[in-house]
């Protein structure tokens, strides 16, 4: 800290101790005073032209002399640059400002603390990154008491000493009622640096972020276990101030393969709490070609704020080859919004119906017509066939429940487009229409862990996990290639999808063949190609006595086979709906074009990550496993090669096929004279 005299001085009366009374006016010093400052128990007065090397250094110099003094601090004004550094600031006393009264706490006002207090101190921010004072004001208008400094919100922050002591104590297993008096012996009830609730809070979040030396090792021997195991296990850890574990993401072999399979929709889900530390277990999930959840990547963060999952999408990222996904659903949580937008720029967002459904008792609840509010608001979501009925349905329910000031309503009304059923359809989302399918897998995994359960507990028990749920999707792969599930109808169609569809995809597509008993098929108008076609679908009510009638609208294209229905199942889900599959009928069209069946559903396609076989499991062929896991990396890094361009593309292409052919002359025993490090070596030169 030091003086520049090149700044505008204020007279003495700004560099004497502070008083009581109502001016707060500056006036200036000569520089002979601030080459001799007055100090007063080594608290140096604040002066015109002090310099400070960063802001943290301003503030604690201020905290300090306003204990000494006895007032609190408080930050007023602030101008940040365009890179987010502060230019200009004041810190001033806590009880600057008035208190504004209300009408209607004209007979139940709170207590104030505001006086209009004006001492404070200007700070401007120089071009070489130091700090200034540029402006003193010294005087208060009210009385001030050191002796109370303590009960100050800026002075129940814990600082360097108190929150090693309270660690301390935490690790050492003493209670919290001894763990204040500690403090308190060190130094008097008075000289306590924080509040007994500042202290707990502290503590809370000192347990959230440690990890004990076993789970930390525990961490450690698992990655390096699972790297030896396969060389595509990808890991990163974020490090704290000192050095400890902060935040850690992992993905295994089989979670980047199954990427390249199940990547266009993933769900990211944080509300699953797996250890004692109540570190939030977060989870990148997506479904497989059976509608199973797959687990994509997981991590442990000991904060949920936008830093913390800014690094946690930005190193599932990188784990991901820099490929995101085409869309991602999550929960509302503000933070969690702010990163999508700064990581996933690119991919469509919403957010979960589920979660914002199940608010609905918490933030309309203590309204009289509560349950005729919640009927109609489950209704406008649920049941509106286009955005122009969801928008009149929602203007209908505000107005008839005067609901125009209610804050959670207006804004899901402003978000409506990333969570409201007719406004996402038009996307693929797999059949995801909530963070469902990542809540189903925090229930696999509940069979395995607690809320008691570490660290070192938990990743002693992931391997069997995911063992256990890879052995499930291997069932459903059997059961689909070696049970049929028959066939409802006599339609060639029917036939056609049970033969490349998973068993259970299959047995979705004939929920929408059971629909067609209720759709009524009318065309409305042909030009050319093209023809247009209403279907009517009678549907139940949820009384189970009521029906009610909902219109679709079909476009057919003769030239290409292309058929768009207004439900937008298909766009949705990849399912066609039962209204296309109507007007396909009426065509006499028995067999669906290849575009209206997805690879991600079919059962007759091998995908690469089922060959990452035995990460779990140590005591298989450590042979084969070993072959296996030299090929797998390999592969990935010429798929991303031969990705860059069509020219890569077709060369890739060609030495494959010339691989492919040479590999199997082995097998056939036909491979005398041929050499695979021939002359065509296969490492493309690209």
């Amino acid at each position: 800290m030091e003086i520049d005299s090149q700044v505008e001085m204020t007279s003495k009366k700004d560099t004497e101790v502070p008083s009581n009374e109502e001016s707060g006016n500056s006036d200036k010093v000569n520089e002979q005073e601030l080459e001799n400052p007055v100090v007063e128990d080594d608290v140096e007065i604040p002066k015109v032209g002090m310099i400070f090397e960063s802001e943290e250094e301003v503030r604690n110099y201020y905290k300090k002399y306003a204990k000494h003094w006895g007032f609190g601090v408080a930050k007023i004004s602030t101008k940040n640059r365009s890179d987010g550094k502060s230019s200009y600031f004041s810190l001033a006393c806590a009880r600057n400002g008035k208190t504004a009264l209300k009408a209607k706490e004209s007979f139940h006002s709170r207590p104030s603390t505001k006086t209009n207090c004006k001492a404070k101190i200007n700070v401007i921010a120089k071009e070489d990154g130091r700090f200034i004072i540029t402006r003193v004001y010294l005087d208060h208008n009210h009385a001030l008491s050191p002796g109370k400094v303590q009960h100050f919100r800026c002075n129940k922050v814990p600082d360097s000493h108190v929150r090693k002591r309270l660690e301390l104590n935490d690790l050492a297993g003493i209670t919290e009622s001894k763990k204040n008096h500690s403090l308190v012996e060190a130094g008097g009830q008075e000289k306590l640096p924080s509040g007994e609730r500042e202290c707990r809070n502290y503590i809370a979040k000192a347990r959230q972020s440690r990890l004990d030396i076993g789970d930390v090792d525990s961490l450690r021997n698992y990655f390096c276990c699972m790297q030896k195991r396969n060389s595509n296990f990808f890991y990163m850890v974020d490090m704290d101030e000192e050095g400890g574990f902060k935040n850690v993401f992992w993905a295994d072999a089989r979670c980047r393969a199954a990427y390249e399979s199940f990547g266009d929709v993933i769900t990211f889900d944080t509300t699953y709490l797996t250890n004692k530390y109540e570190m939030p277990f977060a989870l990148f999930v997506g479904v497989n070609h059976h509608g199973q959840p797959v687990l994509l990547g997981c991590g442990l963060l000991s904060n949920e704020d936008t830093d913390t999952y800014i690094w946690l999408f930005e190193s599932w990222l990188k784990c991901m080859l820099g490929h995101a996904p085409k869309a991602i659903i999550t929960d509302q949580c503000k933070a969690i919004q702010g990163a999508v937008a700064k990581v996933f720029t690119k991919s469509c967002h919403r957010l979960c119906l589920w979660h914002i459904m199940q608010k609905i008792p918490t933030k309309v609840g203590g309204l009289s017509q509560y349950r005729a509010i919640k009927r109609m608001l489950k209704n406008v979501v649920y049941e509106s066939v286009n955005q122009d009925e969801f928008e009149r349905s929602w203007i209908e329910l505000i107005k008839e429940y005067k609901l125009e000031k209610n804050e959670w309503l207006k804004s899901l009304y402003r978000d409506r487009h990333r969570w409201v059923p007719v406004y996402v359809k038009c996307t693929f989302w797999a059949g995801m229409s909530t963070t469902q399918r990542s809540e189903s897998l925090n229930a696999f995994f509940d069979e395995y862990v607690h809320s008691k359960t570490t660290v070192k507990q938990f990743v002693e028990q992931y391997d069997s996990a995911l063992k256990s749920k890879a052995e499930e999707e291997n069932k459903a792969d059997f059961a689909s290639f070696y049970c049929t599930i028959p066939t409802i109808t006599l339609l060639p169609i029917e036939k056609q999808f049970q033969s490349v569809y998973t068993n259970d995809i299959f047995k979705h597509f004939q929920d929408e063949l059971r629909g067609l008993i209720y759709c009524y098929t009318f065309v409305l108008k042909r030009e050319g190609s093209v023809s247009t076609f209403e279907v009517r679908e009678r549907k139940v009510g949820k009384d189970g006595v009521s029906w009610k009638e909902l219109t679709y609208e079909i476009f057919y294209n003769a030239a290409d086979c292309q058929v768009r229905c207004s439900c937008h199942l298909f766009e949705f889900r990849g399912i066609l709906c039962r209204h296309a599959i109507s007007v396909l009928i009426q065509l006499k069209i028995n067999e669906v074009p290849s575009h209206y069946i997805l690879e991600r559903w079919r059962k007759d396609i091998k995908r690469g990550y089922t060959f990452v076989k035995n990460i779990y499991d140590d005591s298989s062929n450590s042979e084969q496993r070993q072959q296996n896991n030299n090929l797998i990396p390999l592969l990935f890094e010429l798929q991303e090669l031969g990705a860059k361009s069509d020219e890569k593309n077709e060369l890739l292409m060609k030495l494959l096929k010339e691989a492919k052919e040479k590999l199997l002359a082995f097998d056939s025993g036909s491979h005398n004279g041929c050499s695979l490090t021939s002359e065509n070596s296969m490492e493309p030169k690209i």
